[in-house]
């Protein structure tokens, strides 16, 4: 028996019709905050984990550092004198974002990646696994990534945004951390798929903005995903709820 490709489709669309994808919230746009300076507090962490699942990547009020939330754990990281410091799985009362996007989902579904992926390439992956499992790929979507990476680029904000401000014009500088051509490591990657939301949800030229979560000489490590390559792992998006 042969199956059409618009059968097919037509299949999908009537076991996904009624299915609800998760909402996602955005708090801040990223032009605003990161270019125009509008960097004040939008959004009490405590009250967005109030919600069971919750998801979500940002950046502290007066961009004083970097905001990860993985299934209600919320970790901050700052940068200190004597480096980065890092706060979590428990909220702080205190802490307040002000740009965070944040979804909350009950389940996820997904794939192993088998072979290495990067940029283009793993943007498109995403979306290519979120339009199998049924999500509508022209509307932000969580996705969530845990595995190795043998390649990772992280910045750590520290009252600006490095991708947005000429570091040599400053006097503080951001926390970085590289990987390359190393050993793997294994991290979490919480993030968001957005199309054409370039200064909204994410920076210009790439349809994600993502966070990594990992743990390097037993200590929690957090921040903003600059570049990455996956290796093997667990790819997901969230599964539809009826």
């Amino acid at each position: 028996m042969h199956f059409s490709a618009t059968a097919f489709l037509v299949a999908i669309s009537a076991l996904t019709a009624g299915a609800s994808a998760p909402t996602v919230q955005q708090f801040g746009a990223m032009k605003a905050v990161m270019r125009d300076g509008q960097t004040e507090a939008r959004v009490a962490l405590k009250d967005v984990v109030t919600q069971p699942h919750t998801y979500a990547v940002g950046a502290l009020e007066g961009l004083g550092g970097e905001i990860a939330i993985i299934d209600g754990a919320v970790w901050i990281a700052r940068v200190a004198d004597d480096g980065l410091r890092v706060s979590g799985p428990e909220v702080v009362n205190t802490d307040q974002a002000t740009m965070l996007t944040l979804a909350h989902v009950e389940r996820w579904t997904g794939k192993e990646v088998q072979t290495p992926l990067a940029g283009a390439a793993l943007e498109s992956a995403i979306e290519h696994l979120a339009h199998e499992v049924g999500l509508d790929t022209t509307k932000p979507f969580p996705f969530i990534f845990e595995g190795e990476l043998n390649s990772l680029d992280i910045h750590v904000m520290n009252g600006y945004c490095p991708v947005a401000t000429d570091e040599s014009t400053q006097a503080k500088q951001p926390w970085r951390w590289s990987l390359e051509g190393e050993v793997p490591i294994k991290a979490t990657i919480v993030g968001f798929h957005a199309k054409d939301a370039a200064g909204v949800m994410t920076h210009h030229g790439t349809s994600i903005h993502a966070h990594a979560v990992w743990i390097v000489d037993g200590k929690m490590q957090t921040g903003h995903v600059e570049r990455f390559v996956v290796t093997t792992g667990a790819l997901r998006v969230p599964q539809l709820l009826e």
